[in-house]
């Protein structure tokens, strides 16, 4: 019997796809390229979209199966069985419906006759080869040139002479012209031919059959009509004519289920049920009608569900059901991979997964009927893979009745088949495979629980195939999603698996881990169980083999014995201690790790609690505890291996304490914790089992911290400080508190574009000397980056240079003794009218004692001043005539005066020092002493200081055309003292002075005048005549006594010069209205009782006339 034979699932040439056969003859692809490239361009490299043809390279002594004599009469024929084994692979591999001779032979050939008469004779054999068997016989003729029959009137004449001479009809005869470029092309034009004359074969063989119909009765020839509904349905398939072969499949299966089922055809009948139901799902599939299709094998195995056959063979039945889930699992898969989409509902993994329980079944059922099965009776299954019919049994083939001829032998095959069954099948590899089947199924189609239970159900199978490595590797997987789902019932079921796994392959590690895990208080798992998987892990820890697991699948004395000397094999090498990673695992220990601070100053005590709480019934013993950080010069300080700190009482917390000092370079870092680890067993362990936590303990599935509301009253509640302690992972390094003290002196108010003094005052009020004084200043680090472009920070020694930035750094200071005071002076320039931010930063070293050794301690003292920039003044510039008026437009040569305003808007008093004016080269200032007007003034806030400057353009300036003067240059500073603008009081005399000089080259003769006014009396010529030589000057003196408060109007001076004409002077006194003051502001006289009020006086703007 074939090893691969499977007598309940689909033979081979069921499930192969029907195509029309089509020979080939002619072709020598050994030796001819040409007949090769016809060849291959047949049968090579097909496209889905060409028709579906099967060709077969023929022989030349090709010859037919015989034919079996026909029937002239069917009235005492009594069919033996329902389909024959023999009759689907006739016609799909040596029947052929179309035999194509293929002939070099072009129409221009010179031996045209002799050639003509050799194929001639070639065909005539080749139609006695076929003859009887209906096949059609076309003839191609491959030429090297193209030409067509119908256009060339020798070539038809020779194409007909051809046809009558070989007795093939005309549209049988083809040319095949041999083109590299167009082979394809006439290859599938010439296939597209041939398959009509295929189909019509086919066809013929369709209606002989349906001829049989007359000649048939209902009461002995029932098999006879499924039969021939079949092959009806074959034919059709191989026509390509999907919707005709569902018709007369469906009515096949009607047919089959009428007929009468006992427990001797049963078998039989569903054999050729399954293949009938394959042919009708396939075929809906392909027509995109998936319903149709999962609609029929419903009803198909609803049909067969309860029919279970003799109780001897129970097994056959659940064998039968999961090859049906199985075959309907591959063909719906097929189907969804050309392109049927399905969804998470209804996809093959779930046929897949109930053909893997209907295989599960099937081994229990017959695990339960052939336990009795000694040995092989007799060979009564031999050919059962070779028998006529499909279905029937080796021992009575060729026998379709109700009843078995002999019980004795039905007796004895029933039991051949038991031992077959219980020998010589392997379960677990049928099994298997379908559950992997049916896992990537639902993984593609996102069903993960799904998934991980089939995963469960597959480790319980190799678990049972006695390959627990794999069991193991599957167990894992799954216990880790149900870890992190809480899916405790199932975790518990699962490790139970997974520990005898762990201890059939004798895996130390796996043991371990699983082990403690179950011991753990969220397993399931009894208290007695738990005690004992601890007395396997004492054993262990001291040398010696567990004890065996219940349920194991070592049964026999021989495995357990296996298992045994490999523990001991094990044990007893000298082995390195193993490392079991509790991260992910929820075991009986639980481990949290926190500081006690989330910063630490460097001479201050790092501590480090570890919180282990033992959630097993009894006490454990650990013989280290160690913490491992990410700095690791602090490692070997963290580790307790005191015995007595180390015992854990049952549902219990133990808090095991650590610390370190840090060390001075590190300030600034952060030390985290990485790792946790402990040493499991006492002081007479042997074997070494170190368990290691990840960070800080059990964060990755048993974390409680997260789930743990943050409200007081769940603490109350919860009375567990493990859950409710929240851990500190990492702690910064800082430096140490500085003994310093600093002051600051600045003006938080700072001016646009002057240099800001910044006085630090640092004093030692440490115990000891510093020593190393760096002083930082710069705009703080949160700052925008627009300001680091506009604010300079410089010491005395960088005020001239040019290249300044927002940052001093590492500016020594020397060193101080206890109690010593040093001053430093920082110089702060803002370009624009903004608040800033500045952080000064004072760091020094300091000698401390540390335990037992003395270190130089770094500490920083740090400070942040606020200054705020405001603008110290505004400039406007008017350019006027001589006269004062203001003018835009000027000529050239003509002078005119530039007139710059001051406004100051300082909050402190400025002084301007000087002014000057910068022109372009058309313009130039008129006079050789040019002097600044404002030079020494002071403004405060309010106040405006007016400047002038006479100037003309040249005559070489071009007319009509917009000219910038130049630039205006004002050197200014902050005043040193604070003055009073000039002002009056009443009734206190207020000296006045005009000073008259004469620019011009002539003698001046001037008329003053002093009007009368209201607010003042006023002592000094109330009318003057003067003369006023060229270049000189002359003053005129009043003593004004104001009457009135407030801003007052003044006296208004009048002047008048005698012109040419006696009797018209020229009056000068729209000139006096724009350059000499019209008003001053009069104080209130002070009051007698009010000593701080005193008297102020000053003098007015001294006029020039020109």
């Amino acid at each position: 019997m074939a090893l691969e034979f499977d007598p309940y699932g689909l033979p081979s040439e069921v499930t192969t796809p029907p195509s029309a056969l089509v020979g080939m003859m002619g072709l020598d692809i050994n030796t001819k390229a040409t007949h090769k490239a016809v060849w291959e361009a047949f049968a090579l490299n097909r496209r889905p979209d060409r028709i579906p043809l099967h060709f077969s390279l023929l022989p030349p002594d090709f010859q037919l199966p015989p034919m079996k004599q026909k029937r002239q009469s069917y009235e005492w024929y009594i069919p033996k069985g329902i389909l024959k084994t023999n009759w689907i692979s006739k016609y799909l591999k040596h029947i052929p419906a179309l035999v194509v001779m293929f002939y070099d032979l072009d129409w221009n050939d010179n031996n045209w006759m002799d050639k003509k008469n050799d194929l001639t004779a070639k065909v005539q054999a080749l139609k006695s080869v076929v003859g009887g068997r209906n096949s059609r016989v076309a003839l191609v003729l491959v030429q090297s040139g193209i030409s067509v029959p119908g256009e060339d009137t020798g070539a038809a004449e020779k194409a007909a002479t051809l046809c009558t001479a070989c007795d093939v009809p005309a549209k049988h005869l083809f040319v095949l012209p041999h083109s590299d470029a167009h082979l394809i092309g006439y290859t599938v034009r010439l296939e597209n031919a041939l398959s009509e004359i295929a189909w019509s074969f086919y066809q013929g063989e369709a209606k002989g059959v349906q001829g049989h119909r007359d000649f048939l009765n209902k009461t002995n020839h029932t098999l006879l009509f499924v039969r021939h509904q079949f092959k009806l349905g074959f034919f059709n398939e191989l026509r390509n004519d999907a919707q005709t072969a569902i018709k007369h499949y469906a009515q096949c299966y009607r047919q089959l289920l009428e007929l009468r089922s006992t427990d001797t055809n049963l078998h039989e009948i569903r054999i050729v049920a399954s293949i009938v139901n394959y042919k009708i799902c396939r075929l809906d599939f392909t027509l995109n009608l998936p319903r149709d299709a999962i609609a029929q094998f419903r009803r198909h195995i609803d049909l067969f569900r309860q029919r279970t056959g003799p109780k001897e063979l129970i097994f056959e039945h659940y064998a039968w059901l999961s090859k049906q889930y199985q075959i309907f699992g591959d063909v719906f898969e097929e189907a969804v991979r050309i392109g049927l989409p399905a969804v998470q509902t209804q996809h093959p993994g779930f046929y897949y997964q109930q053909a893997a329980q209907y295989a599960v079944l099937r081994r229990k059922t017959a695990l339960q009927v052939c336990k009795d099965v000694s040995g092989p009776v007799s060979d009564l299954l031999e050919g059962w893979d070779k028998l006529e019919f499909y279905g029937q049994r080796p021992w009575r083939p060729g026998k379709h009745s109700l009843e078995p001829p002999e019980q004795h032998r039905e007796a004895e095959g029933i039991k051949e088949v038991q031992y077959h069954e219980l020998r010589e099948v392997n379960h677990s590899n049928t099994i298997i495979p379908l559950f992997s089947s049916a896992i990537s199924q639902f993984k593609k189609y996102r069903c993960p629980r799904i998934k991980r239970h089939l995963m469960v159900q597959m480790a319980e199978e190799y678990h049972q195939a006695h390959d627990s490595t794999k069991a193991l590797t599957l167990l894992n997987h799954v216990m880790w999603d149900y870890r992190s789902e809480k899916w405790w019932k199932l975790l518990s079921s699962a490790s139970t698996l997974a520990l005898q796994c762990a201890y059939n392959t004798a895996s130390l590690m796996e043991y371990c881990s699983v082990a403690l895990e179950m011991m753990g208080r969220k397993l399931d798992v009894t208290k007695q169980h738990k005690m004992r998987v601890h007395e396997n892990l004492t054993k262990i820890l001291k040398g010696e083999p567990p004890e065996p697991e219940s349920n194991t699948t070592c049964t026999t004395n021989r495995g357990v014995n296996e298992v045994r000397e490999a523990w001991m094999s094990l044990l007893g090498s000298h082995m390195s201690p193993i490392t079991v990673d509790m991260t992910t695992l929820v075991p009986c220990l639980e481990v949290r790790t926190s500081f006690t601070q989330h910063k630490v100053h460097v001479d201050q005590q790092v501590n480090v609690v570890v919180k282990i709480r033992n959630s097993f019934v009894s006490t454990l013993y650990l013989s280290s505890v160690s913490v491992t950080t990410n700095i690791h010069s602090y490692n070997d300080k963290l580790i307790e291996t005191n015995s007595d700190k180390l015992i854990l009482p049952p549902n219990q917390t133990t808090d095991i304490d650590l610390n370190f000092m840090p060390l001075v370079e590190d300030v600034g870092k952060k030390v985290k914790v990485t790792e946790v680890r402990a040493q499991l067993g006492g002081s007479d362990s042997v074997v070494g089992v170190v368990l290691q936590w990840a960070g800080v303990g059990n964060e990755g599935v048993t974390a409680h911290t997260a789930d743990t509301p943050a409200f007081l009253e769940f603490s109350v509640l919860c009375q567990d400080a493990y859950d409710t302690a929240i851990p500190i992972p990492e702690t910064e390094i800082l430096p140490r508190q500085p003994q310093l003290s600093l002051e600051c002196e600045y003006d938080s108010t700072a001016l646009v574009w002057e240099w800001l003094p910044v006085t630090v005052h640092i004093t030692n009020t440490e115990d000891s000397p510093i020593a190393d004084i760096s002083l930082n200043l710069g705009l703080d680090s949160s700052s925008p980056t627009s300001l680091e472009h506009t604010t300079q920070v410089c010491t005395s020694s960088g005020l001239q240079s040019d290249k300044l930035g927002s940052q001093v750094c590492g500016f020594r200071c020397g060193d101080l003794r206890i109690a010593e005071k040093s001053s430093v002076t920082f110089y702060v320039k803002s370009l624009t009218a903004s608040e800033r931010t500045l952080h000064l930063k004072v760091e020094y070293s300091v000698s401390l004692t540390l335990g037992v050794s003395s270190v130089q301690c770094p500490c920083v003292s740090e400070k942040t001043l606020h200054i705020q920039a405001r603008i110290p003044f505004q400039v406007s510039v008017e350019t006027q005539s001589l006269k004062f008026e203001k003018v835009g437009r000027v000529s050239g040569g003509e002078n005119f005066v530039v007139v710059p305003k001051i406004k100051c808007t300082s909050h402190v008093p400025i002084t301007l020092t000087h002014s000057s004016l910068s022109l372009i080269n058309e313009a130039q200032v008129v006079g050789s002493d040019v002097r600044s007007q404002v030079s020494g003034t002071e403004l405060s806030e309010g106040e405006v200081g007016v400047d002038c400057f006479c100037v003309a353009f040249s005559e070489t300036a071009t007319p009509n055309s917009p000219l910038s003067l130049g630039q205006y240059f004002l050197y200014w500073k902050r005043s040193g003292n604070c003055e009073v603008s000039p002002q009056g009081t009443v009734r206190t005399p207020l000296p006045v002075t005009y000073i008259i000089t004469n620019n011009s080259t002539t003698t001046a003769e001037l008329a003053v005048t002093m009007q009368v006014s209201d607010a003042f009396m006023f002592a000094g010529h109330k009318e003057v005549r003067l003369r006023v030589l060229s270049g000189c000057s002359e003053r005129v003196c009043y003593t004004l006594y104001p009457l009135l408060a407030g801003n007052v109007r003044l006296p208004r001076l009048s002047l008048s010069m005698e012109s040419h004409s006696p009797g018209h002077p020229t009056s000068l006194d729209p000139l006096l209205a724009r350059i000499l003051p019209s008003h001053v502001y009069i104080m209130p006289q002070a009051k007698e009782s009010d000593p701080t009020v005193s008297t102020v006086t000053n003098q007015l703007s001294t006029l020039v006339v020109s």
